[in-house]
C-alpha cells in the first residue's frame, strides 16, 4: 500500500464523533487535499471511494447549532465542490478554456457566504469558481445550480428552464432527486448522504462516475442501453 493509500485510510478511519464543528472542518480539509491528489493517479478509484466515504459518513450532528446553516451548509458546500470534481461534462459546456465554473443558488443563500468565500479557494476542473444567484434567463451560463429547499414548490419550472442542459442540479434535502434534479442530499440519522437520478443526467449529457453512483443512498432513473 502506498504511503497516498495509507494516508486515505488512516483518513477514513478517524472518528467524527466527539469532535467539535471546527474540527471536522479541519478533517474535511484534509481529506480534500488528499482527493485532489487522487484524482491525478489512475490506480486511485477505490481511494476516492473511501475518502468520499469518509466525507458522507462524517457525523453530522454538530450542525445543530444555534445560528442556522451553521455547519450542515459548510458540509454541504464541501460536498458541491467534491462532487463536481468528479461528473464529467461535455466539451461544449464551456465557451473558452478560460471561463468559470459557475454554481448558481436558486432561493435564498442558505451557505451564509460560506461557498462564495470557499469558492476563492477553489478550482472545480482545473477552473476559477464563481457562485452567483440563480436567474432563469442567465440559466445558459451556469454549471451547477444548488437549489435550496424553500424552492422546492418551483423545482418543475426551474428544471423546465435548464431541461437538456449541460447544468447539474443539486436538491438542498430529499425528494429533489426522486422529482428531477441530478443529486439531492439527505441526512441519515446524523450522517449527510446523496440521492442520484441517473435518467436525469443522462438527458442533461452529465456523466456521474461509478464511484460516487456507489456511495449514493438511492439511485433513480436508469440509463439508455
Amino acid at each position: 500500500m502506498s504511503s497516498k493509500h495509507r494516508s486515505l485510510t488512516v483518513i477514513a478511519k478517524s472518528k467524527a464523533t466527539g469532535h467539535s464543528p471546527w474540527s471536522l472542518l479541519k478533517l474535511y480539509a484534509s481529506a480534500m487535499r488528499l482527493l485532489h491528489c487522487a484524482r491525478n493517479d489512475i490506480n486511485t478509484t477505490s481511494a476516492i471511494a473511501l475518502v468520499l466515504m469518509f466525507l458522507l459518513s462524517m457525523n453530522s450532528s454538530a450542525r445543530a447549532q444555534s445560528k442556522p446553516g451553521f455547519p450542515e451548509y459548510q458540509v454541504k458546500a464541501e460536498m458541491l465542490f467534491r462532487i463536481a470534481e468528479f461528473v464529467s461534462w461535455p466539451a461544449e459546456a464551456f465557451s473558452t478554456p478560460e471561463q468559470p465554473f459557475v454554481i448558481a443558488i436558486a432561493g435564498r443563500d442558505p451557505f451564509d457566504s460560506y461557498l462564495m468565500n470557499r469558492a476563492g479557494a477553489e478550482k472545480i476542473h482545473d477552473r476559477q469558481v464563481a457562485v452567483v444567484a440563480y436567474e432563469a434567463k442567465k440559466h445558459h451560463e451556469y454549471h451547477l445550480v444548488f437549489i435550496e429547499k424553500s424552492e422546492q414548490k418551483h423545482l418543475s419550472e426551474l428544471l423546465s428552464e435548464v431541461n437538456g442542459q449541460p447544468v447539474l442540479t443539486v436538491g438542498d434535502s430529499e425528494e429533489f432527486a426522486k422529482n428531477g434534479t441530478h443529486i439531492d442530499f439527505q441526512i441519515i440519522e446524523g450522517r449527510m448522504r446523496f440521492n442520484v437520478n441517473l435518467g436525469s443526467a443522462e438527458k442533461s449529457r452529465l456523466q456521474i462516475p461509478a464511484a460516487l453512483l456507489r456511495l449514493a443512498s438511492r439511485i433513480y432513473g436508469e440509463l439508455k442501453e
